[in-house]
């Protein structure tokens, strides 16, 4: 901060910084404890009372459910119909899942005394983007913002980037659920007899792990690194996308072949370990650092 500014104007633009908007009860106390105070008790979001908004929140039902729970209490409308329960309104169904995890976002966002990590949230929530209104996503957003993002928005970057590789949100919106070794795809064909949804490796969330998540589009990778990150994550799936929906590994879908990463060979024969290395590798680069970085000061 420039020191031509009055201590009031820095804990002005302090609070602008890293929160939704200084209040006055916010701004008088960082006035009186002062700026580094303040801000390492914000690092510590849990040791700061939220009653308030807690209060609001209790409201929403549907943050406390389960995926599978979400996807049997609000079915699409024509599951509705088909069972005999017409919707009562448009904001039924899904529909209605997102409306109210919206809803938390914006009381949060208002109400909430650890506003570092709402704002934290927020961020992270843009940057690991899912799509709502896509499929099983409608009923998974929801487990994807408490599970997922929340946990892990003020912790180490490596764990967040490995929850989020992990889950069912994400599995499901960039595809890699169906990712699957093409030797894996064509004995899934025989066996059943029938043309398999799982047609081979999908390189979708490689090329969005590593051009929007970690280094960045010019972050040195090249169309072969989005191949063999494909290949690393072969067999991350969903158990019962439309159920339980959780994160599976596969490793009779997964490509055991030799790989070759931003110059970093990992050898035939693993299993998951070939995406936690990949996680590994990318956490730790410098031009993912310099990307989030640059990302943070926006």
């Amino acid at each position: 901060m420039s020191t031509d500014l009055t201590q009031d104007q820095k804990i002005a633009h302090f609070l602008t910084r890293i929160s939704f908007g200084a209040t006055p009860d916010e701004t008088e106390r960082a006035r009186r404890i002062g700026i580094p105070a303040y801000l390492e008790e914000h690092l510590r979001p849990q040791s700061i009372p939220d009653s308030i908004v807690d209060e609001r929140l209790k409201e929403l039902k549907t943050l406390r459910l389960s995926s599978k729970e979400l996807f049997e209490l609000y079915p699409p409308a024509n599951q509705a119909a088909r069972a005999g329960a017409m919707p009562s309104s448009r904001m039924e169904g899904p529909r209605y899942v997102i409306f109210e995890l919206q809803q938390a976002r914006l009381l949060r966002a208002v109400y909430s005394k650890r506003q570092l990590y709402e704002v934290m949230v927020d961020f992270w929530t843009n940057h690991f983007n899912v799509f709502a209104g896509k499929g099983a996503d409608r009923w998974l957003v929801t487990s994807y913002d408490r599970d997922t993002i929340r946990p892990y928005a003020l912790g180490k970057f490596k764990d967040l980037l490995r929850a989020t590789a992990q889950s069912p949100a994400m599995l499901f919106y960039l595809d890699n659920w169906l990712s699957v070794s093409p030797q894996s795809a064509g004995t899934l064909r025989t066996a059943s007899g029938q043309p398999s949804i799982r047609r081979g490796i999908n390189e979708n969330y490689a090329r969005e792990l590593m051009e929007l998540h970690t280094l960045g589009v010019d972050g040195g990778y090249s169309q072969k690194d989005v191949e063999e990150v494909a290949r690393c994550f072969t067999g991350w799936t969903i158990r019962r996308p439309r159920a339980e929906a959780e994160f599976q590994f596969n490793s009779r879908l997964h490509d055991r072949g030799e790989k070759s990463v931003l110059g970093v060979k990992i050898p035939e024969g693993g299993g998951i370990e070939d995406g936690m290395q990949v996680i590994e590798l990318l956490a730790r680069h410098p031009s993912t650092a310099r990307f989030i970085a640059a990302r943070l000061v926006r």
